[in-house]
């Protein structure tokens, strides 16, 4: 299905692979290398045929238009077309052996090579805008979360450390998905190379870029298909975890964040006009159910009926577009909004003293048992007693542990009150920062 306007308008460079025009001149690509394989190895076409070949393989917008009309056979339209313009001597030597298959596995394979290496370019450009906002926030204290509680202090920038890794181990997903994918076949029938050679199918994948794949049947096995697509469905998954984290940390209630709002230009309720809304990172999450979608129809594909069948043609001819047209969109998405996200620190800071010093309770904890003068049961329900005090009455711990008997005895006033200082929490926060390879290890 083709993406909506107001998202193509942002994609046109993935979109122009799947429409008509990008689906035939894929095709044509794979006629001119086996003719040019031909040539080199064989004599025939001669240099003049070839010359005569190449021209003819160039549709015309009119080309296009004849060819995207719903009828016939997609494959044997296009071969007419191009053979009519030349001599049956010459117009014979395209197509001489193959099968539509051959011609359409093989210009698919060249589709997805093409779109994952502009997906590659984008993963990237949202690395860099991630570490760029992991580093100007690596001091800004927040408080992380667990179930939705607070749990202890971080900083914001170790957050978006661990976006991070994952954006760049999805660059080397898409690396990977390249690899699965990046085999042809030009065998023939049945994929047993009764009229085309071996070494004429190995040359002419070679000048594409591809490799044969090894057993093939009249079609590629599409379990090459469904690994690339679940390798995509993960990287969604990314997009979607980076919006949904965006999405809480903006609702008002927490306030730590907020997406690019364009002012009156963007509305975010037509009924309640004080409303802004995350509705970009509740778009890009939207687009992730579409998108997990597709692994199970591509893993329904791979149910060939023994040497092939045609199942696969019609489900295929969604799964690739919307695939690769939605998580385009998303991660130009998602990098729009890393870009541009407003963060407040002061909010964060507020936040973080949100629960009168009961985030600092595991240091008192620790405190306790490393006395020696408690186990950890013991020291753990004294612990306990307090704080759910400072949450009930809304005092502070660190006010609690102060005056109460049993800790006053234990720990000096001065060892109680550097429990409570949250920097105590960022002594390792670089030790990420340093693997992901955003700062240079100590």
């Amino acid at each position: 299905m083709p993406a909506p306007t107001r998202y193509a308008e942002q994609i046109p460079d993935i979109v122009k692979i799947w429409e008509p025009e990008g689906y035939f001149l894929a095709q044509t690509k794979i006629w001119e290398a086996e003719c040019v394989a031909r040539h080199e190895l064989y004599g025939k076409p001669t240099a003049k045929q070839l010359k005569l070949i190449k021209s003819a393989l160039k549709l015309t917008a009119k080309d296009i238009i004849i060819l995207r009309e719903g009828k016939g056979h997609e494959t044997n339209k296009l071969l007419r077309t191009v053979q009519a313009r030349l001599s049956p001597e010459t117009g014979n030597f395209i197509h001489l052996g193959n099968t539509s298959s051959d011609v359409l596995d093989t210009s698919l394979s060249l589709q997805i090579i093409e779109s994952l290496n502009i997906l590659g370019n984008d993963f990237n450009q949202l690395r860099k805008s991630l570490k760029k906002l992991a580093l100007k926030h690596r001091e800004t204290l927040q408080i992380g979360r667990t179930h939705g509680q607070h749990a202890i202090p971080q900083t914001f920038g170790r957050q978006v450390v661990g976006w991070y890794a994952e954006v760049r181990r999805g660059i080397e997903r898409i690396d990977h998905a390249k690899k699965i994918i990046a085999f042809g076949k030009l065998s023939g029938e049945i994929g047993t190379h009764v009229y085309i050679e071996p070494k004429l199918e190995k040359l002419t994948l070679i000048k594409l870029g591809l490799k044969p794949d090894e057993a093939p049947t009249q079609i590629i096995s599409r379990d090459r298909h469904i690994e690339v697509v679940g390798l995509m469905v993960t990287n969604s998954a990314t997009l979607a975890r980076i919006a949904e984290n965006i999405r809480h940390l903006a609702m008002a209630e927490v306030g730590e964040v907020r997406e690019p709002f364009e002012g009156l230009a963007h509305p975010g309720s037509s009924a309640m006009p004080h409303k802004r809304n995350p509705e970009l990172s509740e778009r890009i999450i939207g687009l992730d159910r579409v998108i997990r979608s597709k692994i199970i129809e591509e893993s329904e594909s791979a149910k060939a009926l023994l040497e092939r069948d045609i199942s696969h043609s019609s489900t295929e001819r969604y799964v690739f577009p919307d695939l690769f047209e939605s998580l385009t969109y998303a991660v130009r998405l998602t990098n729009f909004i890393i870009e541009n996200l407003e963060v407040f620190p002061d909010k964060m800071r507020e936040n973080l003293n949100m629960t009168h010093g009961a985030i600092y309770s595991s240091r008192l904890l620790n405190a306790l048992i490393e006395s020696g003068k408690y186990s950890r049961t013991e020291a753990y329900d004294l612990v306990r007693k307090l704080v759910q005090k400072s949450i009930d009455k809304k005092t502070d711990l660190k006010d609690l542990a102060l005056n109460d008997p049993e800790t006053k005895k234990t720990l000096k006033t001065k060892e109680i009150e550097a429990l409570f200082d949250p920097k105590f929490y960022l002594k390792n926060i670089d030790v990420a920062f340093e693997r992901a390879g955003i700062i240079s290890s100590k």
